[in-house]
């Protein structure tokens, strides 16, 4: 596992070079670019590393999007948390058909905007995406968070994260909600799959959703990033999940995982993240 600082350096030599390659060939080096890529037309800033990592191998976290080929079926009701520009939205729309849905939660203004353009672009997947400007947690009385992580951008600057090179962006315009009062509101009868990437904040989302998991034993694929989340809390979600029946597999090679949260944890070395395949046998 690399760690996240380490694939966002890799990421700022990779720009370097296509802007390079780009000057040789006497191309502008324009930071927005507007290209298809495995059937799915974007809208790219360059100089961010989910963006970049779409231009450059045609997706973000390619392994996973390959996953998804397996387990998603047509007609499912997907729930992509923590959308960001849908790099995992828009894959997710295609698997699912035309009789699927996919809600997409995205919290800060900038990472959602640049989502509804992208929804925008491929007008065949758009009727099936539910786009929602939210912040999901654990009750839904607590307070919306002023900035949350969604852009990495691949230049260095002194507001990034320390370990994770990620900037905060304004939440602006969101609202507060957690999954069971969303599935309500709308009317969503069944729910199959869940992804789940919010940077440490992973444990109040789940707690916001214990009546979806409980009636309908989603399978889950989630970033587990210790190193964002207090050991206690880590502790608690891992026995939530294995309270509700869950296990855990290893999303690259489907390899199952201990259930005990301090082994899990000692699996994934500091400053790294271990997306995780959750399913449910209950």
């Amino acid at each position: 596992m690399i760690k996240t600082s380490d694939k966002i350096f890799i990421a700022r030599l990779l720009l370097h070079a296509v802007k390079a390659v780009q000057t040789l060939l006497g191309k502008s080096n324009r930071n927005i670019a507007v290209v298809k890529r495995r059937g799915i037309r974007w809208n790219l800033d360059l100089n961010e590393g989910i963006d970049f990592s779409i231009y450059l191998i045609g997706g973000f976290e390619p392994r996973t999007l390959r996953l998804y080929q397996k387990i998603i079926k047509p007609g499912y009701t997907v729930l992509d948390i923590g959308a960001n520009v849908g790099s995992h939205t828009l894959p997710l729309a295609r698997l699912v058909g035309n009789n699927g849905r996919v809600v997409a939660f995205e919290p800060t203004a900038f990472a959602y905007r640049k989502l509804i353009v992208n929804i925008g672009l491929n007008p065949e997947l758009s009727p099936r995406i539910i786009p929602r400007q939210a912040m999901l947690v654990a009750d839904s009385r607590s307070r919306l968070l002023p900035g949350l992580f969604s852009s990495w951008p691949l230049e260095n600057s002194g507001d990034l994260h320390e370990e994770h090179k990620g900037r905060l962006m304004d939440t602006s315009g969101a609202s507060v909600e957690t999954i069971d009062d969303a599935v309500d509101r709308l009317n969503l009868f069944r729910i199959d799959f869940l992804k789940i990437d919010v940077d440490g904040y992973e444990y109040p989302v789940l707690k916001g959703g214990l009546q979806t998991l409980k009636i309908h034993k989603p399978s889950i694929i989630m970033e587990f990033a210790p190193y964002l989340i207090k050991l206690e809390e880590f502790c608690d979600m891992v026995e939530l999940l294995l309270e509700l029946g869950y296990r855990f597999h290893n999303a690259n090679s489907m390899k199952q995982l201990p259930s005990d949260a301090h082994a899990l944890k000692n699996l994934i070395p500091p400053g790294a993240s271990l997306n995780i395949y959750c399913s449910c046998l209950g």
